[in-house]
């Protein structure tokens, strides 16, 4: 569940570009560049708190994505919940041990592809709305 809602969250983040399609959303659009920095922000954080522990304690310290789950979920959500398939079980205790900063960079690096693939079809509508009104 957890790869299931990590997976939701970045193709939200990539689906988010086609707010700039709609006439009445295209104001929305231009926010889009704020969230990617702002989760290019998070990033940094993230990768400063692990330098400030090695520094400090000798120990990197980010947090990881089961414990940001656990303190954003609370204990034994259904999220967190084993699949009870040995190779989809084994992947989700992989990515739950990884550090949080790499599913902020790919929420990062989702939400600025989106936003540029949703310009291009935006252009290209434009375009050809030009060319038949001429």
């Amino acid at each position: 569940m957890a790869l299931l809602l990590a997976s939701a969250l970045v193709a939200l983040a990539w689906m988010l570009g086609a707010l700039q399609l709609s006439p009445r959303t295209r104001r929305i659009g231009d926010a889009l560049p704020w969230l990617a920095g702002a989760l290019a922000g998070a990033v940094a954080a993230c990768v400063l708190l692990g330098l400030a522990g090695m520094l400090l304690q000798d120990v990197w310290q980010p947090p990881s994505n089961g414990q940001a789950l656990h303190r954003l979920l609370g204990e034994g959500s259904l999220a967190m919940r084993r699949t009870g398939w040995t190779a989809l079980d084994r992947t989700a205790n992989v990515y739950l041990g990884l550090g949080i900063a790499w599913t902020l960079l790919a929420l990062c690096l989702a939400s600025m592809h989106g936003l540029v693939f949703w310009a291009g079809v935006a252009e290209r509508r434009r375009r050809a709305a030009a060319r038949r009104a001429r």
